[in-house]
């Protein structure tokens, strides 16, 4: 249900202002609205302190991607040097998940703001870590860049400085293209005033020159023309000894990054407490944003505030408690105001809430809440469209155990109870169409656990024989029908709950008439045959429906308006084809349920083929059980995991177009108390 919804109007003295915001924080039921323009008031403007924290908010996410990414490295490499004479050791932190969520008191969780210098202050050093880190790389990327070009000259057995310009001569160090240098080669070849080495390797050749400064200009012209490159290196090294150079740069460069590593692992411990401070900033953010709705004065303050109706005792002891400088007063909502929809169910309906809110929240004061009839049909569903009893059996272990495991804080981890829940549908449906991983009762293996009898007997339909298939795409249509038809009457409820019976009457009751006479006339074909007054009788009522929706569509107008609504109206009767077309739509429900026991029973048979292709009697049939184990656990694996995420995905849309379409409007705001906007942390 959704619950009822009521204003907090509050005048205050701003000396008191976070005190009330401490107070509303522990409540956990006050939503802070933005307050109505009162003359003579003003509105607080904290743009540069908003700006400020969602900085320090995108500093802390970049130091929880940062040190992420550095555990993941420090394993690389941990990994990638465990063999040689300096490994790196690290040993994996075993601490909290980022995407874990933790139960604090409110009381505990204040105390983070003593510690935010410190762990802002090692956020900066992962900051200025990072920023080495790119430097190094950068360093790195040079420095191999400058071994290449060394190892291009290798050949040259003296330093760089003794290939260096004499009185007459002029020497060339450089490269030439492989593609060219066979022209280059004929060139010197012909060229009595100078000798070269030409070092032929890949796609560059490396040179050395020796000209005669009478041809200097002709040559240096010349090789020009054969895109050769010179190079200028100012060494009094060779290029072997320049390489171990680097090489010893390289070395100091891999060493400060190991530090620079093992100096941010160390502030691992610190993600807890950093996620504590995200979660403090939030709340400092959603109170600065509060802060600039309100209606101000120089000495007080205005704040509304939404907050559920039988919260109002409480919220009057917490305000009570505050301070004396406060008065306020509760309302009713308003026409025309944006109310909050708070949606209340059961712990049994409550996780298919998250599936409507995958949708749309319900609008207050105009929409019901769909969830107690939808979470009905979407268990019903989605049973149906796995419909195998052993995969049931694994689904809701599955989620429940997950569920109990992970702990999930109030609101989170609902899913897993829709998995699980839905595993026990799809137990019944399974049991109903004999789905037990695809096995055959007749088979081997049934007869050995002695469960052929059993699950013979409760078993009423097999989709994959004779009549199955029509019987199961019938009961599809037939669940579709009704799921629509609920969903019309929800309509009608609705509009009644309006105050608008004659639009219930004339928009579902017309359509009900329709649908009983069709419903009457199928009874007579085929069960009472020889009772002609049914048949008739089924005609007539679904005739009397049909006549009466384009004689609705007359009401309320006047003179030839009337006489047109009436002819109009004969084209609502083409809703009619529209629900048709919806209830075909249910053929989902029959087209997964078959693919997921056809999927099962050929997993199973490959098993069969894989073991009788081995001879048989003694081990070899061992052995092709051995074999075929793995096989049958990946194959229903798989089959599982696709079957579950069709029901999901399929379930969510028949409930969104064909369910929600007929009476839902949705786009409603979901109630978001004051100080619940928190990712890691639940304060309780």
């Amino acid at each position: 249900m959704i619950a009822e919804m009521k204003k907090l109007v509050l005048i205050g003295h701003r000396s008191v202002r976070q005190k009330l915001f401490d107070a509303l924080l522990k409540t956990k039921n006050v939503e802070i609205a933005r307050t109505r323009e009162i003359e003579n008031t003003a509105r607080l403007d904290h743009t540069r302190d908003v700006e400020h924290i969602n900085l320090e908010l995108s500093r802390i996410r970049f130091a929880f991607s940062f040190l992420k990414d550095v555990a993941s490295k420090a394993q690389i490499r941990a990994k990638r040097t465990e063999k040689t004479e300096h490994p790196y050791i690290y040993t994996p932190l075993k601490g909290e998940a980022l995407g874990q969520i933790n139960r604090m008191s409110f009381d505990d969780f204040s105390l983070i703001s003593t510690k935010e210098v410190e762990l802002m202050a090692n956020v900066a050093d992962l900051e200025d870590i990072d920023r080495r880190f790119k430097e190094i790389e950068k360093e790195k990327q040079n420095i191999k860049a400058q071994r290449e070009l060394h190892d291009l000259y290798g050949f040259l057995r003296e330093p760089y400085s003794f290939y260096s310009d004499t009185v007459k001569t002029v020497t060339v160090i450089g490269s030439v293209p492989s593609n060219r240098s066979a022209e280059m080669k004929a060139y010197l070849d012909g060229c009595e005033l100078s000798e070269y080495v030409l070092k032929e390797s890949g796609s560059i050749q490396a040179f050395v020159l020796v000209a005669h400064k009478d041809a200097a200009a002709d040559v240096l012209s010349a090789l020009q023309g054969f895109d050769a490159t010179r190079i200028n290196i100012v060494s009094n090294l060779t290029p072997k000894q320049e390489e171990e150079r680097l090489f010893c740069e390289l070395k100091k460069l891999d060493f400060e990054y190991e530090q620079l590593l093992t100096r941010a692992l160390v502030k691992q411990p610190l993600i807890r407490d950093l996620k504590l401070l995200y979660d403090y900033y939030m709340i400092e953010l959603d109170a600065l944003s509060s802060t600039d709705k309100f209606a101000t004065t120089d000495l007080a303050f205005v704040m509304e505030a939404w907050y559920p109706k039988d919260f109002e005792d409480k919220l009057k002891e917490t305000l009570d408690g505050v301070s004396e400088h406060l008065v306020y007063e509760f309302e009713e909502p308003k026409e025309g105001e944006i109310v909050p929809s708070l949606v209340k169910n059961s712990k049994i309906v409550e996780p298919y809430q998250d599936v409507t809110n995958l949708y749309s929240v319900p609008k207050y004061g105009v929409d019901l809440d769909p969830n107690p009839v939808m979470s009905f049909f979407y268990f019903l569903m989605f049973g149906m469209m796995i419909a195998d009893a052993a995969y049931g059996i694994l689904l809701a272990l599955g989620g429940l155990i997950l569920y109990k495991i992970k702990k999930p804080v109030p609101g989170k981890g609902r899913l897993l109870l829709v998995i699980a829940m839905g595993g026990l549908s799809t137990v019944i449906w399974g049991a109903i169409f004999g789905g037990w991983f695809g096995l055959q009762f007749d088979g081997n293996i049934m007869k050995w656990l002695h469960l052929d009898g059993v699950l013979s007997a409760i078993r009423l339909i097999n989709p994959l024989e004779g009549n199955g298939p029509l019987i199961l795409l019938g009961i599809s249509f037939g669940i579709g029908f009704v799921h629509i038809v609920v969903g019309m009457l929800l309509n009608a409820i609705n509009l009644i709950r309006k105050k608008r019976v004659l639009d219930a009457l004339s928009e579902v009751g017309t359509w009900y008439l329709v649908f009983a006479g069709i419903i009457i006339l199928a009874i007579g074909l085929i069960f009472l045959k020889k009772a002609t007054w049914v048949k008739f009788l089924g005609i007539a009522i679904a005739a009397v429906g049909a006549i009466l929706i384009p004689i609705s569509n007359m009401r309320g107008k006047k003179g030839a308006k009337k006489i047109m609504g009436f002819f109009g109206g004969f084209g609502k009767l083409y809703d009619g084809m529209n629900i048709l077309s919806d209830i075909l739509s249910y053929a989902r429900l029959f087209g997964l349920g078959l693919s997921g026991s056809v999927v099962a029973l050929v997993v199973n048979q490959i098993c069969q083929v894989v073991i009788g292709l081995l001879p048989a009697g003694g081990a070899f049939t061992a052995i092709g059980y051995v074999i075929c184990v793995p096989i049958f656990i990946v194959g229903h694996v798989f089959n599982i995991a696709i079957s579950t995420l069709g029901a999901y995905v399929h379930n969510c849309r028949l409930q969104y177009i064909e369910f929600y379409g007929k009476f839902y409007e949705g786009g409603g705001h979901m109630f978001m108390p004051y100080g619940t906007k928190t990712k890691y942390t639940y304060l309780s």
